[in-house]
């Protein structure tokens, strides 16, 4: 029997916008904490989340750079659970019709060989926040 290799991988990218993504909040580093927060963030009654159009952008340009489906229509969803970084409860998400399938990257190994990777998916979500514990070891 011929057993073939195959390794996934899911890697996590931070887009460089000027707000997050759901928010007009910044993401500019090195703020003090709370100070990049606004009441879409938190999840507050009565507020809706907007979609960043810089970040869509971004996510198509990648879907269109590894030569993959970039979809006219994709779906965000939230996704429940607790997590200590995340004040609302729920991470907006897409999972069931992602921005970008069925993408591929063709790369060239040192002996000159080539190799494609299939990329399965790419989509956009909501980053949690940043517990500082180390920095801050007597608060909560």
């Amino acid at each position: 029997m011929q057993w073939e290799t195959v390794i996934g991988l899911e890697i996590h990218v931070q887009l460089a916008t000027n707000s997050k993504i759901f928010s007009g909040a910044s993401t500019a580093y090195g703020a003090e904490p709370n100070t990049q927060a606004c009441a879409v963030d938190l999840g507050l009654p009565g507020v809706l989340p907007v979609l960043n159009k810089e970040a869509v952008r971004m996510a198509a340009m990648f879907g269109l750079a590894v030569d993959a489906k970039v979809a006219e229509r994709s779906v965000f969803a939230r996704k429940n659970y607790f997590y200590p970084d995340s004040p609302k409860g729920y991470q907006i998400s897409q999972f069931e019709l992602p921005i970008v399938e069925h993408g591929t990257l063709e790369i060239v190994l040192g002996d000159g060989e080539r190799k494609t990777i299939g990329i399965t998916r790419a989509h956009l979500e909501e980053d949690a926040g940043k517990s500082l514990h180390e920095e801050f070891s007597d608060s909560t």
